[in-house]
């Protein structure tokens, strides 16, 4: 399934959910209603559906739609709330497009795997850790029974996707995107010291930090509403 509102001809803005989410996020409706009253981008999300496949197919699909879009819009904004942002910042590590023109991250995740291992604990991801089994987990923020692939992690080991790796950043220090990070102080998923190290390592357009949680519940619509965070690229 996916959104797609066609409003502006020369700039799109491609959202990618979290890991556990899907296009029913409060995110995703208020991103899809400013793009509908204020026509700044013309505004596309899909089901990402990220544990039943790898973060390598997840990246050939991103730069399919990047690539497929760049026919129709000059300009292409990326957005990506916590495992999401993960994938875009991998994009531009790896693929380092040129046609766009700048990326929002929202409680970005840096680290998915490490984080994944610290909550199930490294005695039940084993076997997964080497490709050898699916996991089974239960979303700790949201409660939801998830089976991860079988290769997700052996992917992402391989391939070397972790941003942050043991408080090291692995990532460009001159991005080739503007970059706006939003991470919220009270966050239980993603520790917010995160971002603090990558903004400090990293030259980004903006760092934000809110007093909220992972989901960003209590200041999202404020701040794409009322403090017009989502303009500030142009």
């Amino acid at each position: 399934m996916y959104i797609y509102e066609e409003v502006n001809p020369e700039r799109l803005l491609i959202h990618l959910h979290g890991f556990a989410s899907d296009l029913k996020s409060s995110k995703v409706r208020t991103l899809r209603d400013y793009a509908l009253e204020k026509k700044s981008f013309s505004f596309f999300a899909m089901d990402m559906d990220y544990h039943t496949t790898t973060t390598s197919k997840t990246l050939a699909v991103l730069n399919a739609l990047v690539l497929g879009f760049s026919h129709t819009y000059q300009q292409i904004l990326l957005s990506g709330s916590s495992h999401g942002a993960y994938v875009i910042l991998n994009y531009l590590k790896l693929y380092s497009p040129e046609n766009i023109k700048g990326v929002f991250l929202f409680a970005p995740s840096y680290s998915t795997l490490q984080l994944t291992v610290a909550q199930e604990g490294t005695q039940k991801c084993e076997r997964w850790l080497k490709g050898e089994e699916e996991l089974k987990i239960v979303e700790c923020e949201t409660g939801i029974n998830l089976t991860i692939h079988r290769d997700f992690a052996k992917d992402i080991l391989e391939r070397g996707y972790e941003i942050i790796l043991n408080g090291e950043v692995r990532f460009p220090q001159k991005p080739p995107a503007h970059i706006l990070i939003v991470h919220g102080t009270e966050d239980k998923i993603v520790p917010v010291e995160h971002s603090r190290i990558f903004a400090q390592k990293v030259k980004v357009k903006k760092y934000l930090e809110l007093k909220d949680d992972h989901r960003l519940s209590s200041t999202f619509e404020k701040i794409v509403w009322q403090e017009g965070i989502l303009e500030i690229f142009d």
